[in-house]
Formats: C-alpha cells, sequence, structure tokens
C-alpha cells in the first residue's frame, strides 16, 4: 500500500471535519490534531483554509466527473444512460461521503471567489446530466419541458442521500440506485423502464 503525503492526510483531514462540522466551525487547529500535525507546520502544506476547501471540492469534481462522463458518450439510450448515471452518482457519494458532502453544500461562509469556483465545478458537473436529459427529450424518451429543472430535481433527489444513507446500511448504493432511477424515469415519463 502507498503512502499517502502529509498533504494528502491534512485534506483528508480537512474534509472529514468541514462534512461534519461545516467551514466555518473547523478551526485549523481542529485539522492539523486530526492530520497528527502542529498547526504552524500545517502552513508548509497549505496556504489558508479555503485552499482547502477548494482541494476537496476539485478532487470531489474530478470524482463525479470521471464516474459520469463515460456514460453520457455511450452510444446507450438516454433512459438507460440515466439510470447508469444515478448509480454513478450514488457510487460516488459511497465511496468518497465527506468530499462529496462538501462538493454538494454550498458554504455561504466562503469568499465570493472561492464559492463561485467551487459553483462552477458544479455546474460543469451538472452539464453532463442536461445533455442527457436533452438527449431524452429529443428521442421522445422524457417527457419534461425544461431539462434544467428536471435535472434539479434529480440531483436534490440523489443529493439529499448523503444526508441519510449509510455505507452499512440495510442497502448498499446499488440497491438504492435500483430503487431510484424507475422512480426518476417514472417522473420524467418513461412508461417502459429499461431492462438495465
Amino acid at each position: 500500500m502507498a503512502r499517502r503525503s502529509r498533504r494528502d492526510i491534512i485534506i483528508e483531514a480537512a474534509a472529514e471535519l468541514f462534512a461534519e462540522k461545516g467551514f466555518r466551525a473547523t478551526t485549523v487547529r481542529d485539522i492539523a490534531d486530526v492530520a497528527g500535525v502542529l498547526s504552524g507546520s500545517l502552513y508548509a502544506h497549505i496556504a489558508t483554509k479555503e485552499d482547502l476547501y477548494l482541494e476537496i471540492v476539485r478532487r470531489a469534481a474530478y470524482d463525479f466527473r470521471s464516474a459520469l462522463a463515460p456514460i453520457v458518450q455511450e452510444p446507450n439510450a438516454a433512459d438507460v444512460k440515466l439510470g447508469r448515471m444515478i448509480a454513478a452518482h450514488l457510487l460516488v457519494i459511497e465511496q468518497s461521503r465527506a468530499w462529496a458532502r462538501v462538493y454538494l453544500d454550498d458554504d455561504n461562509d466562503l469568499s465570493q471567489a472561492t464559492r463561485e469556483e467551487a459553483r462552477k465545478l458544479r455546474r460543469d458537473y451538472e452539464r453532463l446530466w442536461d445533455t442527457v436529459l436533452q438527449d431524452g427529450i429529443d428521442q421522445g424518451l422524457f417527457r419534461v419541458e425544461d431539462e434544467s429543472l428536471a435535472r434539479l430535481f434529480i440531483l436534490s433527489a440523489l443529493n439529499g442521500v448523503i444526508r441519510w444513507y449509510r455505507p452499512d446500511g440495510r442497502l448498499s448504493s446499488k440497491q438504492v440506485a435500483q430503487a431510484f432511477a424507475p422512480l426518476v424515469l417514472r417522473v420524467l415519463g418513461v412508461t417502459a423502464l429499461p431492462s438495465q
């Protein structure tokens, strides 16, 4: 097993704390304590607490985008893609819970520039959903008038999972996805559910 760098340990500690306590309530001392470093030496690895936040958001955005972008490019019909996207999104939440929570929460305690960068990363990811939703509308599979409203509905449901889902609970993320996908597709007007 490869050794993690001190910086990665610090970023992981920050992700866990930001997810648990929020950005404002997490102090640099908290991060240093969890990472096992002195507060003063933390700044040898990071410039500011906001830089840590952005690093977490960037890494989580990469994880979400990497999981879904290949699905968007598949030759499958939009309803099949959407079901696979739901499963992939939930799997990222399951595997990177703290990172995902930081990424998905819009924290008003951040500077305007940091909030804007985080929002841009989320918008870039949302465009993947918009593409498949618009394809489904164009293919006559989805009966919705506004793909952005449909996307907001879908992502609100999926992102809400982070509040109640437990990896050691009775359902795996795959089982949650298998339950959610037909519900989402029915909301979009799909009557004959895909077999995948």
